[in-house]
């Protein structure tokens, strides 16, 4: 047996024994990840199971709260230093369901819990901090509001948007304007999501919108969402200006929030930069234009939005048609349903959204 088949050997039980090695470490690492997998679930078992039982304690006597039969002070000394926040927690829930007298009765029972709650909010991961300003803004906003407008700021937009939430608000329009100031922070959220959360303040946000739309230097996209919310608030003052816009500005998405405005707020008076964009080159333009023009215009604009029917793109064509009908010009749509007119089923699909099938 010669010293090269030897080494072979060696190099072998080397190799075996590595591999015996490594697999064992493995079993060992799958051991414990199960170990450490049960002894989490048991925890939080467990955990839920007492979060369960002092719910059972806690909701009778906040109820008896609520009802008078019991002071906070009674209710205050059945809580557990440790489990404060738990309990804001609770109450936070109670809160979300109540309103008036009730609500407020909410907020007083949970005021000695809140400081340990301030100290929560910019700590631990985006959810932690976004859970603990949701808390804070439903029970001590009048107490804490700069921790609410602070966090407009946070580094986590999640958290930042929880904020601008919780402060547009009917009973406290002041902080409109701060919400405006940081809302180029969510121009990626949903348009719609936005102008919700903005008309939600009512018609004292209409000046500071008024004013962000008017402000070249502010984002495109904000300033469009300022004139859908004006359009939403049904802003009759947004008129004159969105008109000035149809003029200066060349931004497809403002121009189309503008036309957007004056058909709902608009007056014949706003009716020429709307006819002329009728015309223009780009397809969303032209639609909105049409629609605006149905909704401003007279009979001598009729013509104008029975050519739009006819426009190359079905989009523009159907905006044209609806026009024509809230226009007056429902007679033109039934001549048109009744030819080989390529545009006679839109036609018929318009009527008969009118019921003037």
């Amino acid at each position: 047996m010669g010293i090269p088949y030897l080494k072979e050997l060696i190099l072998k039980d080397q190799a075996f024994l590595l591999l015996a090695a490594i697999i064992a470490v493995s079993l060992v690492l799958v051991i414990l990840f199960a170990l450490v997998t049960v002894h989490l679930r048991l925890r939080n078992m467990r955990m839920a199971k007492r979060w369960q039982r002092l719910e059972a304690e806690w909701e009778p006597i906040v109820l008896d709260f609520l009802v008078g039969e019991r002071t906070p002070e009674a209710v205050r000394e059945r809580i557990k230093q440790k489990d404060s926040l738990y309990f804001l927690d609770f109450l936070l829930r109670f809160a979300q369901r109540l309103r008036g007298q009730e609500a407020t009765a909410i907020t007083q029972l949970a005021e000695p819990y809140l400081p340990a709650l301030v100290a929560h909010v910019k700590k631990g991961d985006p959810t932690r901090r976004a859970r603990a300003i949701q808390t804070l803004s439903l029970l001590g906003l009048d107490r804490y509001p700069e921790v609410v407008i602070a966090a407009l700021d946070d580094s986590s937009p999640l958290v930042a948007m929880i904020a601008a939430r919780a402060l547009a608000r009917k009973d406290h329009p002041e902080y409109a304007e701060l919400i405006l100031d940081k809302l180029h922070r969510f121009e990626n959220w949903s348009r719609s999501y936005l102008v919700s959360m903005l008309t939600s303040v009512g018609p004292e946000v209409a000046p500071a919108l008024r004013k962000t739309l008017a402000d070249p230097e502010k984002p495109l996209g904000i300033r469009a969402v300022s004139a859908d919310t004006l359009r939403s608030l049904n802003d009759l003052e947004a008129a004159d200006l969105a008109t000035r816009l149809l003029g200066n500005e060349t931004n497809r998405d403002l121009i189309a929030a503008a036309l957007r405005l004056l058909a709902e707020v608009g007056r014949p008076e706003h009716l020429e930069p709307v006819r002329r964009l009728c015309n223009s080159e780009d397809f969303v333009v032209r639609a909105q234009a049409l629609r605006a023009l149905g909704r401003l215009g007279g009979t001598e604009d009729l013509q104008l939005l029975r050519q739009g029917a006819d426009d190359d793109s079905s989009w523009v064509a159907l905006h044209a048609a609806r026009g024509l009908r809230e226009a007056g010009g429902e007679q033109l749509l039934h001549e048109l349903s009744a030819t080989e007119h390529p545009r006679s089923n839109l036609a018929r699909q318009v009527l008969a959204e009118g019921g003037a099938v």
